[in-house]
């Protein structure tokens, strides 16, 4: 919004009477939408709310809105003040409280007519505090230059809704562009949200002053405007507002270009990428640092393989430029947090709503945790996780894994928004090597790991990029890191999913260190560092690749040898130093696996070797509890669990999705690795690192250069642990 240029004249009611309430500041428009704005069953609606829709109840009672003589001053000035709300929204006031009702939100309940399930016919909405706060949203949304993402509970008439915030643009706006898109067209045709529009119109035209002809006039395509003949010329007369309607089955971006003034994305927990469209459609929803557009996407929570751009805009809002909301709705404990707005199962549930439309939520959340109880004795866990999803008291419940897992979904995730949140920064680097002197180089670089899982079969790139964590210590003694390979048999393909994935492991070390205080000393804990997904053309490529990031890390590198060409590759390179033996992978032995694979170097996924041996150890790994916080009292106030050695967000999401037969490279090279790992960890002397940090030897500004530890590496850490030891961020190395 332009704030140099704002002033809003809203219409307001109290006492019997209307006046006028006037914002010529825009920041205290802002405030006072804030004010008003608090959540369903907290909305007090009284006596008052009667008045809400009052000329839809007159319509109602008489079958008109106005009696007063056509074009009379009396007709003419009760349809402008019919517009002033419509266009302005307005004002209720009663005692202390103070509601307030958005342009769309006051014409949708008095001017526009839905189809009522229960009644079994056409009628007005009926006033209920969920639709209201939608609505409120939305208005701060636009207020404060943000969009809006909104995951709900079904049966709320939110197509219905947003079709009438669509309407009433086109019908008062002069000149607005207004877009409509959805993942496939059945949802926005004459088969879904289209309908509405011509249910809308055809009641407007045929029952209020506002006459709107449409031309063209066709589904997904309308324009506000009429042909007339004027002194024999043929003119366009009218608003010249538009609604376009769009699918994005075969392109994400297809019909999105051009300004826009209004996006609703419908159906949006069904909309894969519904993320690709909000980045292109946002350039047209400004000009220049002023945003002229507001994008919204509306859905409940469908397949989670679809839902995935809702959730990011919902758990993330201030990431994704949504207006974000205080919420406790994170999840059954009561989390705090910001969201996009989410709207649960226990507002506007019927019958738990009062004769106001206030949500009675307690009452509510009791009947709903009685059904759910029944639920969980009479479903199996697939069909009870998915019937929650779709009547959702938290957003955790909306997006839950429908499946029964293996994995530990909650500290999945937990880890998710932590990565999500940018807690463990990174660099993508590019290797290349001195023909010469064969040194290794790295550079950043600005191309993007691959982030689908999983990847598409027509996927034109596949590289990826190296992710950096941390990158190598270069006095580091050898076994300090570990690789595991999964490799790919061929280069270029479009028949197969298989990418090859590498995790760099770094091994937990002593560390002593001397300071004024004395010595500490302390085990740095263990954690993946680095990590590569990806496949080049040339298979020679991708073997170059891995090579690199062995040889950079200096790690002791363990490969699935159901394909042998890499180890091949490495013997001729001369590189087998570089590979772990099979007698030195003891978790083998352990699972009494690979008895009869004679090859030197590597292993052989056989039988249930990984779904039965290494998974297990992947599982435990990631459960274990690594660090715990205690407080003065010595009562454990929160827990640290192994997952939080695992940076990789690519990781969560195969993890998360993991089933038996599904194609999981990532999972297969971290789930070897840590089953190497733990195995022989019990037989493994850690390394000891020495760190300096006395005060005598920093005298001298030059002897800083020469300390092998950073003396400010320590700013930051917790005593709090049971272990007394400090709680260390394992990416220190960012950018050295």
């Amino acid at each position: 919004m332009r704030q140099d240029k704002f002033n809003k004249v809203i219409p307001t009611w109290e006492n019997g009477k209307w006046t006028e309430t006037t914002f010529t500041e825009l920041e205290d428009y802002r405030s006072f939408l804030k004010s008003c704005f608090k959540e369903p069953g907290k909305y007090n609606f009284g006596k008052t709310s009667k008045l809400f829709n009052e000329q839809a109840e007159l319509f109602t009672k008489k079958g008109a809105y106005c009696f007063e003589t056509y074009r009379s001053k009396a007709f003419i000035d009760y349809w402008d003040f019919e517009k002033k709300k419509s266009t302005q929204g307005c004002i209720f006031k009663e005692g202390e409280t103070t509601w307030y009702l958005t342009r769309d939100y006051y014409f949708w309940i008095n001017f526009l007519k839905i189809y009522d399930k229960v009644k079994k016919r056409f009628d007005f909405p009926i006033v209920l505090d969920v639709q209201y706060h939608m609505a409120l949203y939305e208005e701060l949304a636009e207020a404060h230059d943000k969009h809006c993402s909104i995951t709900k509970k079904r049966q709320i008439a939110s197509s219905y809704f947003h079709m009438a915030k669509i309407i009433n643009r086109i019908w008062f706006d002069e000149g607005a562009i207004v877009k409509i898109g959805a993942s496939l067209k059945d949802y926005i045709n004459l088969s879904g949200s289209w309908k509405f529009l011509e249910e809308y119109k055809a009641f407007l035209n045929s029952h209020t002053a506002w006459y709107r002809p449409m031309n063209p006039s066709k589904v997904l395509e309308w324009q506000q405007k009429i042909e007339v003949v004027k002194n024999g010329r043929k003119k366009d007369v009218g608003l010249k507002s538009m609604i376009t309607g769009m699918s994005f089955e075969q392109s994400a971006t297809k019909g999105v270009g051009g300004p826009c003034n209004l996006f609703f994305y419908e159906e949006g927990g069904i909309a894969p990428t519904a993320d690709k469209t909000y980045e292109y459609i946002r350039p047209a929803m400004k000009s220049g640092e002023i945003t002229t557009g507001l994008f919204i996407i509306a859905g409940s929570v469908g397949e989670l393989k679809d839902c995935e751009p809702l959730k990011q805009m919902t758990l993330h809002p201030v990431n994704n430029d949504v207006y974000p909301v205080e919420t406790n709705l994170i999840d059954h404990k009561g989390t705090e947090g910001l969201s996009g707005l989410f709207i649960p199962e226990q507002w506007g549930m019927a019958p738990y709503i009062d004769e106001y439309g206030n949500s009675l939520v307690e009452d509510a959340l009791k009947a709903l945790e009685e059904t759910f109880i029944k639920y969980k004795k009479t479903l199996t866990p697939e069909q009870y996780q998915l019937r929650v999803s779709q009547n959702p008291r938290n957003i955790k419940e909306a997006f839950d894994y429908r499946e029964e897992a293996i994995f530990p979904l909650g500290l999945i995730e937990y880890q998710k928004r932590q990565i999500e949140d940018r807690a463990y920064p990174f660099e993508l680097i590019d290797l290349t090597e001195d023909l010469q002197t064969g040194a290794i180089k790295a550079k950043r670089t600005n191309k993007a790991p691959i982030s689908t899982f999983p990847i598409k079969l027509n996927e034109e790139d596949k590289e990826g990029s190296l992710v950096v964590w941390e990158r190598p210590d270069e006095n580091a003694k050898w076994g300090t890191y570990i690789a595991s390979i999964d490799p790919v048999s061929e280069g270029k393909t479009v028949t197969s999913e298989s990418l090859t994935s590498i995790y760099v492991y770094k091994s937990p070390t002593h560390v002593k260190r001397y300071t004024d205080e004395g010595e500490e000393n302390f085990i740095e804990g263990d954690r993946i560092v680095a990590a590569w997904c990806g496949r080049y053309d040339d298979i020679n490529d991708t073997h170059n690749k891995l090579r690199l990031i062995i040889e950079w890390y200096n790690a002791w590198t363990l490969v699935e040898n159901n394909i042998s060409l890499f180890i091949r590759y490495m013997i001729k390179e001369k590189k087998q130093k570089f590979l772990i033996p099979k007698n030195q992978m003891v978790f083998l032995k352990e699972a009494q696996s690979n008895k009869t694979v004679y090859q030197e170097y590597g292993w052989k996924n056989t039988g249930t070797l990984f779904k039965s041996h290494l998974l297990s150890y992947l599982i435990e790994w990631i459960k274990e509890v690594v660090e715990e916080e205690i407080d003065d009292e010595g009562i454990v106030k929160k827990k640290f669990h192994g997952i939080r050695r695992i940076p990789d967000i690519m990781a969560m999401k195969e993890m998360e999705a993991y089933k038996h037969g599904l194609n999981v490279d990532r999972l297969v090279s971290l789930a070897a690795l840590i089953s190497f790992i733990k195995v022989r960890e019990s037989s493994i002397q850690r390394t000891t690192r020495v760190e300096n940090e006395v005060s005598q030897n920093l005298d001298n500004s030059e002897n800083l250069y020469k300390l092998k530890s950073n003396p400010f590496r320590n700013i930051g850490t917790n005593k709090s642990s049971k272990w007394n030891k400090n709680v260390r961020s394992p990416f220190k190395r960012i950018g050295k």
